[in-house]
């Protein structure tokens, strides 16, 4: 029998926050800059299984065999959470693969009179961020202690919908490719693979179907969530799913960096830095933008960096040194949440 995803929970809590590789790091915006390159524990020797693809099912249509396939059965998740998770193939020549966890909704599977619990697909930013993140530390039924239990979390997403994370794009998180080709160049080819991953979902699932369909995301999700709601809106005509399309929701979203570099004056009108420190963000705000103008992009980061991110910064970016601020994703806080050291 093949393995599903027993072997998931091993390595997942180690690699939630998986980012792209350390080379291409310097262009990117890492909204988990204090990641641990190594396994907050060590990993232990026991064989974890066989990754699960489930698109030879679907083309059998084996369907049912696909799902019970998928079924994920785990010691240390609750019994009464439902999930499903394993490995759908995006392009075959290159051996792509988006990696899935599906969160029946609670609702549903209590046999509750109401049976039109919405689908939700969540997508992780970064680039290249696993979507596990979000599952255990935003809004999935449970989150992992720092000594790597599952903690049921009393609100989750899954509890009134049903609930989809995907590690977007190829070569994120547990999503890979054989070849360099299947890698995403652009949100056109990102929103191309989640697109056909999301056909193939909603065949394995084929009572979803009807159910009002919404992405969400956040930070560099901001370019994914729309990319993949304007792919199903194109093609839902001649799709052989379709998919029903709602709406979408973002937060935090990165989706216009030249006209969202405007971090000085907001700043300085919640009292966090000065005037002169001001004048200095309207500085590198104005470098930053004409990067961008000329596509520069490693430009543009540099003056991002330097400014609030301070990735390359030993000594912390010129907001860390104004504001005194370890964190700058809620102004309410100084310190960076203290899951982020293990996650």
């Amino acid at each position: 029998k093949v393995v599903a995803v027993g072997w998931l929970l091993a390595v997942a809590v180690f690699w939630a926050c998986a980012s792209v590789t350390i080379e291409a790091k310097r262009s990117f915006i890492n909204p988990y800059p204090r990641f641990k390159k190594a396994a907050f524990y060590p990993r232990t020797a026991e064989d974890v299984g066989e990754p699960l693809f489930l698109t030879p099912f679907i083309a059998n249509k084996s369907i049912e065999a696909g799902r019970n396939a998928a079924r994920v059965n785990h010691s240390a998740i609750p019994s009464d959470i439902e999930s499903y998770s394993g490995y759908l193939t995006v392009d075959e020549a290159t051996n792509s693969n988006l990696f899935f966890w599906y969160f029946a909704a609670k609702l549903d599977s209590v046999g509750s009179a109401d049976a039109g619990a919405p689908v939700v697909l969540w997508l992780q930013g970064g680039p290249g961020a696993s979507s596990l993140y979000g599952l255990f530390t935003e809004n999935g039924p449970f989150s992992v202690s720092s000594k790597l239990n599952i903690v049921p979390r009393k609100y989750s997403w899954h509890l009134n919908h049903h609930l989809i994370y995907i590690d977007n794009p190829v070569g994120t998180g547990f999503s890979f490719t054989d070849k360099d080709e299947g890698y995403a160049r652009n949100e056109t080819q990102v929103g191309a693979n989640l697109h056909n991953a999301l056909q193939q979902f909603f065949t394995l699932f084929p009572d979803l179907q009807t159910r009002p369909f919404f992405v969400t995301g956040e930070s560099y999700g901001g370019k994914y969530v729309p990319a993949v709601a304007h792919t199903i809106h194109r093609q839902n005509g001649n799709a052989k799913v379709k998919i029903s399309l709602a709406g979408i929701a973002i937060g935090n979203g990165l989706c216009d960096p030249f006209h969202q570099l405007v971090y000085g004056d907001y700043l300085y009108q919640l009292g966090l830095i000065d005037g002169n420190t001001r004048n200095l963000f309207h500085q590198y705000e104005a470098k930053g933008k004409e990067c961008i103008t000329k596509k520069d992009f490693n430009c543009a980061f540099d003056q991002f960096d330097a400014l609030i991110n301070g990735d390359q910064y030993p000594a912390g970016s010129l907001f860390k040194n104004a504001s005194g601020f370890d964190t700058y994703f809620n102004y309410l806080e100084t310190e960076p949440d203290p899951k982020d050291e293990y996650m």
